[in-house]
């Protein structure tokens, strides 16, 4: 779209005054988001492309002040399209501009995700129990002590879901897919003969003398889980959280899906995510998901 950029150009120096260099550097910013936009019109961007953009721009190793140049000049553009009415919105105006970059979270890549999956021995129950823990965590984004608070009636085998009782009692639903649900099914059969005692607490994943679970059993299994699988990486329950939004990102799911499968309540939380980038768009998030077909 250069003649959109062109005349974006002309409205800088001639109605705004602005000087040659200005111009010439807010048209390169200009042409090097529409060339980050690819097939997509200037005028189409988006909030979210605007979030990856930011990741993007972060992945380059920019300063926050270069950054934050670049979003101020968009949002010129922007309103410029607005007022020559090629646009009705600024995305710009609905992101939270960084005062400074946020440590990255740490988190796994698919080889290693396949790896951990893999270490438990599934031929005896406790070890099918971690396995599907971890597959658990790893497909559906939920805290730890979210995991170990679900329910067996929190399962919907029918519709995919699973009810997940969040920070401040506040519930969500996140799906998971077919084949996790069928192995969560057949576990409650283990379950039923190698964990239950006396009584039947509920919980959907069971110690070894049919009680809850605790949040140091999962840091403890996880640890010794990656060391099973040659991982070198410091990892965490929460690792798996953030590879769970990672790996969502990379594949194209847009960053709000994210934030309401995550139980973030601020869209701000969950724009840490914005590290990475791909193109490869596709329409809802189970889809996204790279264990759908396992």
């Amino acid at each position: 779209m250069k003649n959109a950029v062109s005349m974006f150009c002309h409205y800088l120096a001639f109605e705004q005054g602005l000087s040659e260099n200005s111009v010439a550097a807010y048209k390169q910013d200009v042409l090097d988001w529409e060339n980050f936009l690819g097939e997509k019109k200037l005028t189409d961007g988006a909030v979210e492309d605007v979030i990856r953009y930011m990741g993007e721009m972060r992945r380059r190793g920019l300063s926050i002040e270069t950054s934050l140049r670049r979003l101020s000049g968009l949002g010129q553009l922007y309103d410029y399209f607005i007022k020559e009415r090629l646009n009705t919105k600024n995305p710009v105006t609905f992101i939270t501009k960084p005062q400074k970059w946020d440590k990255l979270p740490s988190f796994l890549n698919y080889d290693e995700v396949d790896r951990l999956l893999l270490s438990p021995d599934t031929a005896i129950a406790s070890g099918y129990r971690d396995s599907l823990m971890l597959e658990t965590l790893y497909a559906s984004g939920m805290r730890v002590s979210e995991l170990l608070g679900v329910k067996i009636v929190d399962v919907d085998f029918k519709r995919g879901l699973i009810r997940v009782h969040g920070k401040g009692s506040k519930e969500r639903y996140v799906p998971i897919y077919k084949s996790l649900a069928d192995k969560i099914d057949r576990w409650l059969l283990n379950r039923q003969n190698d964990f239950v005692k006396q009584s039947d607490p509920g919980w959907l994943y069971l110690n070894r003398l049919g009680g809850q679970l605790t949040r140091q059993y999962v840091w403890r299994m996880i640890k010794d889980y990656c060391e099973k699988a040659g991982i070198k990486k410091d990892i965490s329950p929460h690792t798996l959280r953030h590879s769970f939004a990672t790996h969502l990102l990379s594949g194209g799911a847009d960053l709000r899906t994210i934030q309401i499968f995550l139980g973030h309540e601020s869209i701000g939380t969950t724009e840490i995510y914005t590290h990475v980038t791909d193109d490869n768009k596709r329409d809802t998030l189970t889809r996204f998901h790279p264990r759908l077909n396992s």
